[in-house]
Parts: structure tokens; C-alpha cells; sequence
């Protein structure tokens, strides 16, 4: 028994470990693209705010195009969308559908069966709400985002001088 309590590994901490590791990891990819702070702070943001919508298949199109009318990066927009990631998603997805259903006034709770009749036939009682939670969610994101970036960027360039 006592083997077993030495050699456990502590999922909390391990967890917490690799998500600072890859954090700093695409940060640092990040600062190594050559183009000004502005421009990757922007691509960024479109990668993040893109996260925020529930087209998981087009997260890397949209940010490309996102980022091509706003002048920012492609490069930073796709390093952008990790920020939406297969343990973020079931957090986002259920965020901005609560708030669409906010804003539709739809306070009435349903049950999902996992078949594909159930997703026709309720596919636009979930898709409406989280569109309309990603479109009034993803714009502060992008501020956040922009703002965040351009500040560690900045800080990480002045301590590297």
C-alpha cells in the first residue's frame, strides 16, 4: 500500500504542468513570427474569437479570413485557435449556448439523446442559442485577446532588451 502512495502521480499537478508548458510554448512560437507586435496581437485575437463559435470544422478558415480583413497574421490567428481545445470546448460551447438562451428569453431545459433523429430534429434548439451567445461573447474575447497579447509581448520584449 505504501508503494502505491509514493509512486502516485498527482493528476491536479500534471495537468496544470502541461498546460503551462504548451501555453508557454505557442507564446514563444508566437514572438519568434517576424511581423510587428500589432499585427500578431490581431491575428491572435481572430484565432481566439473564433474559438468562440460552435463551427468547430471551420475554426482555421475563419481564422484566416478573420485575420486577412483585420491585417493581422494567419500564422498568429492559427496559433490562435488553441485557445479552443477538446477540454475548453464542452466549457465554451456550454457557455455561449446559456447565453443565447438569455438573450432568446428560452428558459425552457431539455435532454439530448445521442442519436442522429434527436439531432434533426433539435439541431436549430441548440445551434440558434449558441450562435447568438458566440456572437455576443466573441467580440469581448477578441478585445481580451488583442489586449493580453499585445501586453506579454511587449513586457516579454522590454525584459529580453
Amino acid at each position: 500500500m505504501n508503494f502505491f502512495k509514493k509512486n502516485s502521480i498527482n493528476i491536479k499537478s500534471l495537468f496544470s504542468i502541461n498546460i503551462k508548458r504548451a501555453s508557454l510554448f505557442y507564446f514563444l512560437k508566437l514572438i519568434r513570427v517576424k511581423d510587428s507586435q500589432d499585427k500578431l496581437a490581431i491575428g491572435f485575437a481572430c484565432g481566439s474569437m473564433v474559438s468562440f463559435t460552435p463551427f468547430i470544422g471551420f475554426h482555421f478558415f475563419l481564422a484566416i479570413i478573420f485575420a486577412y480583413i483585420l491585417r493581422g497574421n494567419i500564422v498568429a490567428s492559427l496559433i490562435g485557435t488553441f485557445i479552443g481545445n477538446p477540454f475548453t470546448f464542452p466549457f465554451i460551447w456550454i457557455f455561449i449556448y446559456k447565453i443565447g438562451n438569455i438573450f432568446i428569453k428560452n428558459d425552457e431545459e431539455f435532454f439530448i439523446e445521442l442519436n442522429f433523429q434527436s439531432l434533426f430534429d433539435q439541431g436549430y434548439d441548440i445551434l440558434i442559442p449558441m450562435l447568438i451567445g458566440s456572437s455576443i461573447i466573441s467580440i469581448p474575447v477578441w478585445f481580451i485577446s488583442y489586449f493580453t497579447v499585445k501586453f506579454l509581448m511587449t513586457s516579454f520584449k522590454k525584459r529580453k532588451l
